[in-house]
Formats: structure tokens, C-alpha cells, sequence
């Protein structure tokens, strides 16, 4: 089979007619060189970097990569936070015709040093002696790094500590120096090693993050990002005046492709100072759409629900009262029916209330902001309908690592709730016999870095991608997730159950933080629920224990949690509606029990508290979960 090349011509790719991600950068800069690309915070303050000065140092990495013995096709690492230099050293990796390799700033010392050797990484870019701290013992054994790269080298009380030293030692550098020695390279070199990029040449080995054993590297092409670009920009109308927030860590997939699509449409992106001031930056940035997953619009929502339950109980009550009949209106309109005449009066009266809440919800996400983006993992239909009756429609997404991110999205003009939206342009899906989601397209995957077996599992030779996720196409053409394959819950009864949706359900409740649904092969469902600590202080009052583990015991905690369970059970069927319950000591972590896009990880919380999931079985009466 002959090897796709770059087109040999004279004239500068667009934007739009772009084959690699390469010519997708050259064609932005040369498109708006002047406006603003990134923005970060430094000292307190905004500083704006435009797209000539974004290329400039994405070049200086690049040639400073090439200065330490980087060749194309080999393996450069970044082990870091969502920031500017992440950009930069990505697109400065890509622009010598080398490969990046992201790894998730949570990622345990044994998963970097299997990901650092399993890619065969030359070079690693770190963010701070934290993550040096990872690899520094074990820096002997990869013998294939040439140097490590130091962003913040003196950013922590380590620096003094005789434990974490770094100069002296031969293999590691500063970011400012690796950025000094690109600087003596020369420029046209980078241009060379750019355009001689071919399509489908490998850009990225993701390496995705599993329950058990070790992860697998995605490998993803030129072809496959710009596929992807491509698709999105026909489904979003995003232009170049548009600005957004970038917090979602840039080693997942879905904010990798948004780092892409900027290159294509142009856009702002600003990066915010950290996960827990997300929302506080939105409403100093201004932005005009949002991404992120789950986690954060329900940690929006429940900050909204928490203002309302703050009021007094006639004027808490008034509200509730406003919002379930404007989101019961919305639902009628969206499925084609008559409002009715009742209801219309009952939203008329209660305009004044819930705009009220409409205000203040502008006030901290920005007046601008048109709508929300939602992927890697399901999205409860309960938020998306409130965020909708409110002015905010949440487009969700669905896709994995290995199809280049999203394979379905809802979007303007095409959206239903509780579905993730029609297939994207130039993507075939099928539903195989057994329910599993079958995918095929440019945005598919070539397969996993060195693992022909594991790709042979899911890559059949026609293309399909076995997605192992269960799903439905209804007569519109929207897809909707049920579960994932080996999360699906039979029980007892052989009835089918997906565990993320009661999760999604269970979470809306406001003293829930999180919840682990069980029941495979019984009568009934169980959970493991973590608490919302904030909530729960603020209705206990003074004198509420300040740890988790003894609020997680008090008998009035239970008595609430209880409370909820049992009205969030009159909404789901009778075989999968909670019948016991467990409150755990603490919440759940990221890297532990949550994965980086905020998943529960099953199976890792069964193996530490599989005996509170067992004992819960072995106390029920005989007669439990007969209905």
C-alpha cells in the first residue's frame, strides 16, 4: 500500500484544506498571526498570547527537542497540569515530526514508569519536582530518556529539602533552557520538519486508563485529528471571536481534540488557575461556550440547588415550585406537545422566581456564555433538562480514546436530551446482536502502540471498532448509552441494569457526592454513597463534625440520605431501585476510585469495600427485593 504524502505545492494550506495537524497551525498563524490564541494568569493578572507569539514557542521547543537528539517518529513525553507550556511543547513535538506522549498528572509512580517505557520515551516535560518525584528513582531503568525537562523547577518546599535535589543531575534540565537552546536553532528547520509530516503519521500514544492492568497506548494520526476537527467544526459553528475556559486535563482525549479544534476555528482559550476555581474563572473570563464533564455541571447545579435551599422554606418552596413547572414545560415543548393552558399560567406566575435564579446563575458563569459541551461519561438527563429550562442547553457528546474523541454529539438544531446526539460527519455506527456500539471511520484509531493482540480484540479487518459500550439508535437517528458492557448489571431475575445511570440519578439528590450501584446476580440493588460534606454542614448547623468519617456516622445523616434515596426510588423501576445503602468514610479520588475524567471505577471500589457491599446482602431479609 503506497504512503500518503504531504501535497507538494506552493501554496500555504487552509484551515480547512489542511492534512495534518502541522499545516493546521501554519495555516491558523498565517490566518490571524495578531489575535489573541491563549490567555493564563500570572501574578494575579491576564496575560494574553497571540498566535505568532504561540508558534514561536511551540518552534523553540521543538528545535530545542531536536538540540537534545529527538528524531521524527520517536517519543516525547508531558506529565503536567492544563497550562500554556502544555500547548506549547505539544504542537512544538508535532511540529518536528515526533510523537507526545500525555500522561495524567494524577497517574501513580508505577503507571509513568510503564508508560515512559512502554512508548519508549526520548524526552520527558514534567510540571514540578512533585511528578519529578516519580520517576526520579527509577530514572536509571529508562534508559531510552535523554533528558527531563523541569517547567517549574523551584515551585514547592522541595526544592530546599535534601530528598528532592535536581542540579547536578546530568538528565535533567529547565523548560527555560530547553526553550534557550531552540532559540539557537533555526527556524526554517522546524518548517521543514513540520511540512514533511504525512497524514497518517502517528501524533499521540494515549494511553487510556484502566481498572486492571496495565493501560494501552492509543495511537492516533494526523488523518484522525484533523477527521475529528473536521467533524466538530460541522457540527459546532465555533468562530474566532468565540472565547473559552480550558481545565479538562490535556492527557485526555476530549480536551487533546479541543486543543486541536482551536487550531482550526481560532478561538481563545483560556487556561483557569486550577480545578477548584473553574467556575470563579468563568465568570472573569466571560466565555462563550464551556466543556467539561459531568462532575462540574453537577457541581453547578448543586451549587445552585444549594442558594435555593438556603431561602426561607416559603420562599424555597416558591422556587422548587416555579423551576419543576418551567423544566416540566420544556419537556413538553422539546417532545412536540401542548404546554397546556394550567401549566403555562403556573410559568407565567413563577417567571419573576426563576429568573431570579437565571440571573444569578449569568452572574457566575458569564453573560456571554451560549451553551455547554459535556463528554467522557454520562451525563444525568436530570442536569441537562434543568441547565436547559434555564437558557443553558448542554450538548453531549459520546466517543472514546481510541475514535479520536466524540463519534456522536448533540448540537444546535439537533438535540435531545438524554441521548448523545447523531453520529458525527463521515462516521458509520451499528448496533451489534448483542447491544454493543460498532463504529467506523477516519476518527478510528490505527491501534494500540505494540500490542497487536489487544487491537486484534477490538479493530476488526472491515474497520469496525468494538466501542464496549451497549447502546440504542432510535428512529431519529440519535444514539443513547445504556451502559458499559462489563459494567452492565443482570440480576437475580435476568433483567439488565446500567449502574451509571441510578449513579447519575442517585448524584442529583444534594447531600450524595458520589454512589456505586451493586447487584449483579441479585435480588436487588445496593449502594456505596459518599457525601456532599458542604451540603450537609450547612443543614446540620453549628456543631456538625468537621471530619467525613464522623458525619458519615451520625443517625440524622442516614435519616437524610434515607429520605432521598426513597424519592429518587419513585422514579426509577422497582428492580432498580436502591433497597440498602452504605455510607462510605470518605469520597472518592481521583486515581483511586475515580478515573481522570471522573468515572467511578467500579471494580476498584468493590475490591475495598466489597465486604459493606457483601454484609448489606447477607442482613436483608429473606423477602428482600420481592415486589
Amino acid at each position: 500500500m503506497a504512503t500518503q504524502t504531504a501535497p507538494a505545492t506552493k501554496t500555504t494550506p487552509t484551515v480547512a484544506t489542511a492534512t495534518t495537524l502541522n499545516q493546521l497551525f501554519a495555516a491558523r498563524v498565517a490566518a490571524t498571526p495578531d489575535r489573541v490564541a491563549l490567555r493564563r494568569k500570572v501574578a494575579g493578572r491576564w496575560e494574553d498570547i497571540s498566535w505568532r507569539d504561540y508558534r514561536v514557542a511551540a518552534r523553540k521547543v521543538g528545535l530545542g527537542l531536536v538540540g537534545l537528539g529527538v528524531q521524527p517518529g520517536q517519543t516525547v513525553a508531558i506529565l503536567a497540569e492544563t497550562r500554556a507550556e502544555w500547548s506549547f511543547s505539544d504542537m512544538g513535538i508535532l511540529g518536528i515530526g515526533a510523537v507526545t506522549v500525555p500522561i495524567y498528572h494524577s497517574s501513580t509512580e508505577a503507571e509513568v514508569c510503564f508508560i515512559l517505557g512502554d512508548s519508549g520515551t526520548q524526552v520527558l516535560i514534567l510540571e514540578n519536582l512533585d511528578q519529578w518525584a516519580k520517576i526520579r528513582k527509577n530514572l536509571g531503568k529508562l534508559e531510552a530518556i535523554r533528558k527531563v525537562v523541569l517547567m517549574d523547577p523551584a515551585d514547592t518546599e522541595k526544592t530546599k529539602a535534601k530528598d528532592a535535589p535536581w542540579e547536578g543531575e546530568a538528565k535533567v534540565m529547565t523548560f527555560a533552557a530547553l526553550l534557550a537552546l531552540g532559540e539557537k536553532g533555526d527556524p526554517e528547520r522546524f518548517e521543514e520538519l513540520g511540512a514533511s509530516a504525512t497524514p497518517e503519521q502517528p501524533v499521540t500514544f494515549i494511553y487510556t486508563s484502566g481498572t486492571t492492568g496495565n493501560p494501552k497506548g492509543v495511537v492516533l494520526t494526523h488523518d484522525n485529528g484533523i477527521a475529528e476537527c473536521a467533524a466538530l467544526a460541522e457540527a459546532l459553528t465555533i468562530s474566532d471571536d468565540e472565547v473559552t475556559v480550558a481545565f479538562l486535563p490535556l492527557a485526555h482525549v476530549f480536551a487533546r481534540v479541543l486543543h486541536w479544534m482551536q487550531l482550526r476555528a481560532g478561538y481563545v482559550a483560556a487556561f483557569a488557575e486550577s480545578i477548584p476555581k473553574v467556575v470563579d474563572t468563568l465568570g472573569e473570563v466571560q466565555p462563550t461556550f464551556f466543556a467539561a464533564v459531568p462532575r462540574i455541571y453537577e457541581k453547578i447545579h448543586a451549587n445552585v440547588v444549594s442558594g435555593i435551599n438556603a431561602k426561607s422554606p416559603a420562599v424555597r418552596r416558591a422556587i422548587t415550585w416555579g423551576l419543576e413547572g418551567w423544566i416540566e414545560a420544556d419537556r413538553r415543548r422539546r417532545e412536540g406537545k401542548s404546554v397546556g393552558l394550567r401549566l403555562a399560567i403556573r410559568c407565567k406566575v413563577a417567571a419573576p422566581l426563576v429568573g431570579g435564579v437565571k440571573k444569578k446563575l449569568a452572574q457566575k458563569l458569564g453573560a456571554r456564555l451560549k451553551y455547554f459541551i459535556s463528554g467522557g461519561a454520562p451525563l444525568s438527563a436530570e442536569i441537562a433538562a434543568f441547565f436547559n429550562t434555564l437558557g443553558y442547553p448542554i450538548y453531549e457528546g459520546y466517543g472514546l480514546t481510541e475514535t479520536t474523541a466524540a463519534t456522536h454529539v448533540n448540537k444546535p438544531g439537533s438535540h435531545k436530551i438524554g441521548t448523545v446526539g447523531r453520529a458525527v460527519k463521515g462516521l458509520e455506527c451499528k448496533i451489534a446482536p448483542d447491544g454493543e456500539i460498532l463504529v467506523r471511520g477516519r476518527v478510528v484509531m490505527r491501534g494500540y502502540h505494540a500490542n497487536e493482540k489487544a487491537t486484534s480484540e477490538v479493530l476488526d479487518k472491515e474497520g469496525w471498532f468494538a466501542t464496549g459500550d451497549i447502546g440504542e439508535v432510535d428512529g431519529d437517528g440519535f444514539l443513547r448509552i445504556t451502559d458499559r458492557k462489563k459494567d452492565l448489571i443482570v440480576n437475580a431475575a435476568g433483567k439488565n441494569i446500567a449502574p451509571q445511570n441510578i449513579e447519575n440519578h442517585l448524584k442529583t439528590f444534594r447531600f450524595i457526592s458520589q454512589a456505586a450501584i451493586f447487584g449483579d446476580k441479585q435480588r436487588f440493588c445496593v449502594a456505596l454513597l459518599t457525601l456532599n460534606e458542604a451540603e450537609l454542614k450547612k443543614e446540620l448547623g453549628a456543631g456538625a463534625p468537621e471530619k467525613t468519617a464522623d458525619l458519615a456516622r451520625l443517625p440524622k445523616v442516614r435519616e437524610l440520605l434515607q429520605e432521598g434515596i426513597n424519592a429518587k426510588n419513585k422514579e426509577l423501576p422497582s428492580y432498580m431501585q436502591v433497597k440498602y445503602f452504605e455510607i462510605l468514610p470518605k469520597d472518592f479520588e481521583v486515581g483511586d476510585e475515580l478515573t481522570p475524567s471522573l468515572k467511578v471505577k467500579r471494580k476498584v471500589v468493590k475490591a475495598k469495600y466489597g465486604a459493606m457491599v457483601d454484609k448489606m446482602y447477607a442482613d436483608a431479609p429473606a423477602g428482600a427485593g420481592k415486589d
